[in-house]
């Protein structure tokens, strides 16, 4: 029941299961409770803040080039309270990167992600950090000399969560969130296509050499003369550029191996979040945090963690 209500709603996800178990004799409304039993326990809780997955050689004395990412975003959720936002958290390591091979050889193999963990929450950030902190500090502490790299995009929040928890973190600016804000910019400037991508690719290739300084200063060019309009976001730019400086260098993140895209994250709130709790007319209360509990739980690798748990709860060794 758990299964099938982790991937569709509980009225249909019984329908489903009745199909598949004809005898079984299931509601929505069982499964709804079955879900907020489960999902709401403490012990389920200590399933999400325990890594689900290792890696790397954590030999004692073996010195490591670990990387330990960790990323941060929020999707917005229709509830009774209007749209609120829900914050996912992602973890996985450098060697659960992995690339994915293809029948066509001219297709360039992508990048696929073997294992994660994960944690998602509806409510205020220092609630979910709260929660999301002890997992993140789990695996640096099973895996001692690992690299904390944590990628995001400009949210304040993520930022100075980051400085204030883990200062030994290698905190990066999402690349691409970095170029969105530039190509908004040269939308106002250029009317011709094929210059504004032009420019556009100078700057991106600038930012890539870890030449900020220049893209300011390509930026105070474009705003010379202009109208209030452009100058105004001609300045929002150079601010969020410059507040930023300190994880927008992007010439040694990568001359280290790092990844310097938040796409694993962005990928994770459809996954994880949207697919199952973002449908047509669904509208969520606060016991919406069970369903994301389950929803993480089986999303990470600690699926046989909740069997266990189900075991206990059912009395199963009992009953054996």
């Amino acid at each position: 029941m758990l299964e099938f209500a982790d991937e569709q709603p509980f009225e249909r996800a019984m329908a489903l299961l009745q199909t598949a178990l004809p005898a079984a004799e299931a509601g929505a409304s069982q499964s709804q409770r079955l879900t907020q039993h489960f999902g709401n326990l403490g012990e389920t809780e200590e399933i999400l803040r325990a890594p689900g997955f290792a890696f790397g050689d954590v030999s004692p004395g073996k010195k490591t080039d670990n990387v330990l990412y960790v990323q941060v975003d929020g999707g917005h959720l229709r509830t009774d309270e209007g749209f609120r936002e829900t914050k996912v958290g992602r973890i996985f390591g450098s060697d659960q990167l992995v690339k994915k091979s293809c029948d066509n050889e001219l297709v360039k193999r992508r990048i696929a992600l073997s294992s994660s963990d994960y944690l998602a929450h509806l409510g205020h950030h220092a609630e979910f950090t709260a929660r999301f902190n002890p997992l993140v500090c789990a695996h640096l502490k099973k895996a001692p000399g690992t690299k904390m790299v944590a990628i995001s995009d400009g949210a304040e929040w993520i930022a100075n969560w980051l400085l204030t928890t883990f200062p030994a973190a290698i905190i990066i600016l999402d690349f691409y969130h970095a170029l969105e804000h530039l190509a908004n910019f040269a939308t106002q400037v250029f009317s011709s296509d094929s210059s504004r991508e032009e420019w556009i690719e100078i700057r991106q290739k600038e930012l890539l050499a870890g030449k900020l300084d220049q893209v300011i200063e390509a930026i105070r060019e474009k705003m010379m003369g202009r109208r209030a309009s452009i100058i105004a976001s001609a300045d929002k730019l150079i601010a969020y550029y410059e507040k930023n400086k300190y994880r927008m260098k992007y010439d040694e993140y990568r001359a280290a191996g790092y990844c310097i895209g938040s796409g694993a994250i962005e990928s994770a709130i459809s996954t994880v979040v949207q697919q199952r709790c973002k449908l047509v007319g669904q509208r969520w209360t606060n016991r919406i945090t069970a369903v994301l509990n389950i929803r993480a739980v089986f999303k990470s690798s600690k699926r046989g963690k909740l069997r266990e748990l189900i075991n206990q709860q059912m009395g199963y060794e009992r009953a054996a």
